[in-house]
This record gives C-alpha cells, sequence and structure tokens, in this order.
C-alpha cells in the first residue's frame, strides 16, 4: 500500500464516510462541468468515474451546447489523465490540464460548484442526498440560476428557500477564460 493509501486507511474520520448507494438508476458519480466564461454548470450522472464516461459527458452535455472547449482542466484522475482522454483531446484540438495533485485551490471554481450543487441536492432532497439523480437536473437549474436578474445576487447575500427552512446560498462566480472547462467526478468519496 502506498503512503497516501496508508493515511486514508488509518484515517478514522475517512473510515466514517460511507460509500454512496446506487440509485435505482445504477448511478453513483456526477460528472461536473463549470464552463469557466459564463459560469455555467453543466452535470452527467454515471455509474462509475471512468473516461467513457467522461467522453459521454463532454457530448452529450457540453460539444453540442458550448461547442468544443479550448481548454479543459481536471484533477489528475484515471478517469481524465489517460490515453483515451489524450486522443480525445487530440481529435478535438483541445488542450487539457492537470491540476497540482493534492492542491484543492487548484480546482477551485469548480470545487466551489460541487459544493453549491450539493448543498443543493441535499436541500432538494429534504437533508439527505436520497434520490438525489431525481433532483439533479432541478439542482443544476437552481446553481446556474443563483444571482440572475429575478433573484438577489451575492451583493445581497440572502439566501433561496428550498426545503422546510434548509436554506442554499446564492452565489454567482464569473468566469475569466475564454471557452475552458473545468471538471471533477463528485461520487463516493464526496459523499454523495
Amino acid at each position: 500500500m502506498d503512503s497516501v493509501s496508508q493515511v486514508i486507511h488509518d484515517c478514522e474520520m475517512c473510515a466514517a464516510i460511507k460509500q454512496a448507494r446506487q440509485t435505482f438508476q445504477g448511478k453513483r458519480y456526477v460528472l461536473t462541468m463549470v464552463e469557466a466564461t459564463t459560469g455555467g454548470l453543466e452535470t452527467y450522472p454515471v455509474s462509475h468515474a471512468t473516461a467513457c464516461n467522461t467522453i459521454l459527458g463532454l457530448g452529450k452535455q457540453v460539444l453540442w451546447r458550448h461547442s468544443t472547449p479550448e481548454r479543459i482542466e481536471s484533477d489528475n484522475g484515471t478517469h481524465f489523465k489517460n490515453g483515451l482522454i489524450n486522443t480525445w483531446a487530440r481529435k478535438h484540438v483541445t488542450e487539457w490540464v492537470y491540476h497540482i495533485p493534492y492542491h484543492a485551490p487548484a480546482a477551485g471554481k469548480v470545487e466551489r460548484y460541487n459544493g453549491l450543487l450539493k448543498t443543493t441536492l441535499k436541500a432538494l432532497g429534504g437533508g439527505s442526498f436520497k434520490n438525489w439523480e431525481q433532483h439533479l437536473a432541478k439542482a443544476t437549474w437552481l446553481v446556474n440560476n443563483q444571482g440572475s436578474t429575478s433573484r438577489a445576487g451575492p451583493a445581497q447575500s440572502e439566501t433561496l428557500n428550498i426545503v422546510d427552512g434548509d436554506k442554499v446560498p446564492v452565489a454567482h462566480v464569473i468566469g475569466i477564460y475564454l471557452k475552458q472547462e473545468s471538471m471533477h467526478f463528485l461520487g463516493p468519496q464526496n459523499t454523495l
């Protein structure tokens, strides 16, 4: 066992985190993608975090809506860093950049959106992630529309009531890159 695996194995907090249950459709992970210019969140539920599912998510959620990204940033997971992804990136003339390992601020925007998405899914699920897949489209829409012209933006720091007093923070992040996507998988390790 390598040193990272050993630390995780010995960690009491890590042991307390329960692995996510599959939904009725067998999904355990969510591929999350944030378009850097608009700050738009795209989500794609999958049963396994694989390179094939990453490419399917890009095709079904990004390419048809935003065209081919010039640049994609992701973590160093095996579902992002492999020959299949490299081939896809070359074929689509997309620069694929990997974040610094074990350095969460490198993926700040997508991590922030992951937090908002998880908070929203939990609120829609009545305080738990039960049936999260049924709420994913609505949660994605809510995250994307927070701070819009019909609602208060971050300057007012208001909250959005969702279910029985559970609140979802209103936030809006403005991208600074041209046609760039940041990607991550949420899954069992993230208590979804």
